[in-house]
């Protein structure tokens, strides 16, 4: 044990808090490819009160602080160590604060799971979905914090976020929006407050500790009706690319619209149907809303020719059909979740932002399976729709010994793309510094001075 940290422990003990031996170390499984030592020492606080021991005096000591949510290790916040890390590790605040059914939010704390959340909500009868993506197991907030996405209507996880507390590494307490009012009854109805928006400051960085989020959560809709556009050619999903556009910027799908290819499907859930190119929507809403909009999906799948319409919410469900209708109702896939359970540590991870356009999306999985030809790994890769965007997935998966192979093909993808005008939006965190160093725009860079100076 470093000195720092014999100096952090016996701050700790005055409080009656304790630094303990990890037993468990793949909740650090998302430290892959990162250099330096790693933490064997972790605390666990079990409240707010405990935090503001815990952060002032690991800055009096000198020891860097990497931050679990909770033991699913997802999310991992993993700030730049001069020494050897001490692991935070949030699952003992893991209280569900309130969930209002009339206006549909929640406020929980950094440890609360998907899963956790939705046993609250089915035990006290309320008919909401959460989106909870391949894995119920990780934390809500850390899924806000790292700004992933989800496969519902309300699968933008930092858009749905509304109101938030952290907490400084002096221990002082910060409320965003409607939260800094004294008095306020609005903290989880309206996101902004007044003045400068400040929450997406407090996501993707390691200056402060999120205690407390809330979010807006969906009632499950009257009626719901996945569906599949299957599809053999290049050419008609180019074309299925762009008719995917126009549905998703006017809502006519208002969820997570998903295009994969056959070979990633197939790692991805397991379905034997996938086709060549696999696209997943949804509808929701009332039953003539929904017949209707039905019947719009089949005309549009016929003008496109070469497009085999299935439906997920019957018979024809099994496969990666039932797992996608599962996911794009907030239900996790258990296939999906075997697939990152299984790379766990033998896997990086890389979400880019492109258009939402044919060409493109065919290109960007083509080039990006060119470019791991010969390293030795293996790439899976999943597109979804953003509000105007396409987020490109990208898994890279490798053997034991091939982590600098991976971490070479990482570096590659992130600056061959750059060049395209196409960045990175998450990352693994040993990939985060490349690809928050393409984001060079002079100002920019100053403003991320100034907050790290600011927040420290």
């Amino acid at each position: 044990m470093s000195k720092a940290i014999e100096n952090l422990a016996q701050r700790l003990g005055a409080a009656k808090l304790a630094l303990e031996a990890i037993s468990d170390k793949s909740i650090l499984h998302q430290a892959v490819g990162l250099p330096g030592p790693r933490p064997d020492q972790v605390v666990r606080p079990a409240s707010v009160e405990e935090l503001a021991v815990i952060l002032p005096a690991a800055k009096a000591a000198g020891v860097t602080l990497w931050t679990a949510w909770n033991a699913s290790g997802h999310a991992l916040v993993v700030p730049a160590a001069k020494g050897v890390p001490v692991l935070l590790e949030l699952s003992r605040m893991n209280r569900i604060l309130a969930v209002d059914a009339p206006s549909g939010f929640a406020l929980v704390e950094p440890g609360v799971s998907h899963a956790q959340l939705a046993a609250h909500l089915a035990e006290k009868g309320l008919k909401f979905w959460l989106d909870a993506g391949a894995d119920a197991d990780a934390s809500i907030a850390g899924g806000i914090w790292e700004r992933s996405y989800g496969y519902t209507a309300y699968g933008d996880r930092l858009m749905m976020q509304c109101g938030m507390e952290v907490m400084h590494a002096d221990g002082s307490l910060l409320r965003t929006g409607m939260g800094a009012l004294p008095g306020e009854n609005s903290w989880q109805l309206f996101k902004y407050g007044f003045g400068p928006y400040a929450d997406g400051s407090f996501t993707q960085t390691a200056h402060t500790v999120m205690t407390k989020v809330g979010f807006w959560i969906s009632p499950e809709p009257p009626v719901y009706r996945p569906f599949a556009w299957r599809i053999d050619s290049d050419e008609v999903f180019v074309k299925a690319m762009e008719a995917v556009r126009s549905l998703r910027i006017n809502m006519v799908v208002p969820n997570t619209l998903v295009a994969v290819d056959g070979e990633s499907e197939r790692a991805l859930t397991g379905g034997s149907e996938a086709s060549a190119w696999n696209i997943y929507g949804a509808l929701y809403g009332l039953p003539k809303n929904v017949d209707t909009v039905w019947k719009m999906i089949g005309g549009l799948a016929s003008q496109l020719g070469g497009v085999t319409v299935q439906a997920l919410d019957g018979a024809d469900a099994k496969g990666s059909g039932a797992e996608r209708a599962a996911l794009m109702s907030g239900r996790p896939s258990k296939v999906y979740k075997s697939f990152l359970d299984t790379a766990k540590d033998r896997m990086l991870r890389l979400s880019f932002a492109l258009p939402i356009e044919g060409d493109i999306a065919l290109a960007f999985v083509r080039r990006t399976h060119k470019a791991a030809e010969g390293s030795g790994c293996r790439i899976v890769i999943e597109q979804g729709t953003a509000w105007r965007s396409l987020l490109a997935e990208v898994f890279i998966g490798f053997d034991e010994g091939g982590v600098e192979a991976a971490m070479r093909l990482g570096h590659r993808l992130i600056d061959d793309w750059a060049k395209q005008g196409i960045g990175v939006v998450r990352a693994s965190p040993a990939l985060q510094p490349a690809a928050i160093d393409r984001y060079s725009n002079p100002g920019f860079v100053k403003l991320r001075s100034h907050l790290a100076t600011a927040l420290a």
